[in-house]
């Protein structure tokens, strides 16, 4: 099934950009009391294969995976009680690859922000489990 992605369809269907947040809570603190690397590195996948995902309605695809994370670049410390944002745009499309940029920023409990990392995910579209065409076009 070939599916072209219009400027139209796009706002309602395929956006471009989508946020996730959290908060740190204690549970999420490594050893030096600052936000577990790991942790973070999970919810990146997380927000990224969302924002990856919502490419592959309308399409004869039935899932994801992560194929690819490159280009972890941190910055700053998340500390108990900040609010992280996720942010993921779709930068590139392959033949069944979408490539996801996300900027990981933190809110503190005083409200002052700050980037914690970038990072760079690459998703593989499947069907029955095997990389599949995907048919979609970034314009």
């Amino acid at each position: 099934m070939q599916h072209s992605v219009t400027p139209e369809s796009r706002a309602k269907v395929n956006p471009l950009t989508s946020t996730y947040s959290f908060t740190v809570f204690p549970d999420s603190l490594n050893y030096a009391g600052t936000l577990f690397g790991g942790k973070l590195l999970s919810e990146m996948d997380l927000a990224a294969s969302n924002a990856a995902r919502k490419w592959l309605y309308h399409t004869s695809c039935d899932g994801l995976v992560t194929a690819q994370l490159s280009e972890v670049n941190f910055k700053s410390p998340g500390m108990l009680g900040d609010i992280v944002e996720i942010d993921c745009t779709i930068t590139k499309v392959g033949i069944s690859s979408i490539t996801v940029l996300v900027n990981v920023i933190k809110e503190s409990k005083t409200g002052q922000s700050g980037v914690i990392c970038t990072a760079r995910f690459v998703f593989v579209a499947l069907k029955d489990g095997v990389p599949f065409p995907h048919n979609i076009e970034l314009n």
